[in-house]
């Protein structure tokens, strides 16, 4: 575990191709005692109490590697960075890293160096048996919600099959009466806000059963990964290289986080804003997984943030008309109202970049958050909501669009192809005023992508589902 008073991290990436170790912490330090790639020695006087190590510690050097290999096989456009070149800096609470950092950045073998806080900010179907299935508004059809209802006449609307989804946060309530998921080898630490994640796998997976609500896909294949890491330490970059190393082509991974400005520490944004974040999240899309980001949820005065400004090192890395664009292939969800027509709810973050929105309010799902459900496991809310639950609803549309296609014999879409199809008025709900004045992107109509998209007449269908059930009754 990591000792408590390591409180801060510096993320630093050195220029590509170095050899440098990328073995265990004892191994790294050794390495840079013994070369002068950085004055380590130095650095342990001025600032005693660092360490150094590796930022991806679950998944081998090799491993990565292959992966990588694999992306640029998948996307020819890919140009990954060298991930081995990647490295942390625990701080203790008493160093002044804002000393170390500009020191770090003087020295020509550091490409990149931030700083990344230790805390995270949280972030075949019989619905009529199920009691609050009346008020879960965003399962009915457009405008009103995504349809989900619709989906569930067709084979695989209902999440059965081979798509797997992964939901990466803080915590979860993994015995509450109304989910079943599935850990895995490298999920890490159950650590905290577990009513949050319990909320976000409700809207997904609820079961179909006669307690609760309904998810938009019960039956789907969950699981779920931690940012607090197995060694005990905060690292969501890890976390989502963890998540590839369970996921293929067209399988569904939704990041629910967010997090501060780096220099407006009154405002937050899309994870991605982190470059070590930013680049994994590019390996996954390039692998052909389906990355689901929440746009993060405002600031300290409960308004929401413009993507468009958004800045990092004087470049708009979020504005898609700037030269500095960049485009990790996820899908960015903001949160908009429940009611008709949807707006944009006030501390939601908005931009160009965004592609889809969904109910970020009055959402009915498990769990008690912001408060604890403590030990109880039969818990219910009425009221979840922001870019949290508008980012698992996307998700939810997501599998079951994956799931449907998937038992049909089609091919599994693309990350390019679901953020197509979801961004696109002709598939979706626009919000008030359209994209252009609420930069909000639309909110995904299952029922106009399966008819238009997979092109399934709902009444063949309905007919090869229920020749389905039958078989496998």
């Amino acid at each position: 575990m990591t000792d408590k008073t390591f409180l801060y991290r510096i993320v630093v990436k050195f220029q590509d191709h170095l050899n440098l170790p990328y073995g265990s912490a004892a191994e790294v330090n050794e390495f840079f005692l013994q070369n002068d790639i950085l004055p380590w020695q130095h650095f342990l006087k001025l600032f005693p109490g660092i360490r150094i190590a590796k930022l991806f510690t679950s998944i081998s050097a090799e491993e990565i590697i292959a992966w990588v290999n694999k992306a640029k096989r998948s996307d020819p456009e890919y140009q990954p960075p060298d991930f081995l070149s990647y490295y942390t800096i625990d701080c203790p609470h008493e160093i002044k890293r804002d000393e170390l950092l500009p020191m770090l950045l003087s020295y020509k073998v550091v490409e990149q160096a931030y700083t990344q806080s230790g805390s995270f900010i949280a972030p075949p179907v019989n619905a009529n048996r199920d009691p609050l299935n009346c008020d879960q508004g965003y399962l009915n059809p457009a405008p009103y919600g995504i349809d989900a209802r619709y989906a569930w006449n067709f084979r695989g609307g209902d999440g059965d099959g081979n798509v797997r989804f992964i939901d990466m946060e803080q915590g979860w309530l993994l015995d509450h009466e109304s989910i079943s998921v599935e850990t895995l080898p490298l999920t890490g630490i159950n650590h905290s806000h577990h009513d949050h994640g319990a909320a976000v796998l409700g809207i997904i997976m609820m079961k179909d059963n006669v307690e609760g609500g309904i998810g938009i896909t019960p039956k789907v294949n969950g699981h779920v990964i931690s940012q607090w890491r197995p060694d005990g330490s905060p690292n969501t970059a890890d976390a989502i290289m963890a998540a590839i190393d369970h996921l293929n082509f067209g399988d569904i991974l939704l990041l629910e986080a967010q997090t501060r400005d780096p220099l407006e520490k009154d405002k937050v944004w899309p994870i991605e804003i982190n470059e070590a974040i930013f680049q994994v999240i590019r390996l996954a899309s390039a692998l052909g997984i389906v990355v689901i980001e929440a746009a993060g949820n405002g600031n300290s005065f409960n308004t929401g943030s413009d993507l468009d400004n958004f800045t990092l090192n004087n470049k708009n890395i979020f504005d898609p008309n700037s030269s500095h664009f960049r485009d990790s292939g996820a899908i960015i969800v903001a949160a908009a109202s429940s009611t008709v027509p949807h707006t944009r709810i006030r501390n939601s973050t908005y931009g160009n970049r965004v592609n889809c929105y969904a109910w970020g309010e009055k959402v009915v799902t498990v769990g008690n958050y912001p408060r604890s459900s403590g030990i109880v496991i039969n818990t219910y809310t009425r009221n979840f909501s922001g870019t949290s639950s508008a980012s698992a609803i996307i998700a939810g549309a997501a599998i079951a669009v994956q799931s449907i296609a998937a038992a049909l014999g089609k091919p599994r879409l693309s990350p390019l192809q679901m953020r197509k199809i979801f961004s696109n008025e002709l598939f979706g709900t626009p919000s008030k005023n359209g994209h252009a004045i609420d930069k909000i992107g639309v909110m995904p109509d299952l029922k106009k992508i399966i008819d238009n998209v997979l092109n399934i007449p709902v009444e063949k269908a309905i007919n090869q589902t229920e020749q389905w059930r039958y078989a496998n009754s």
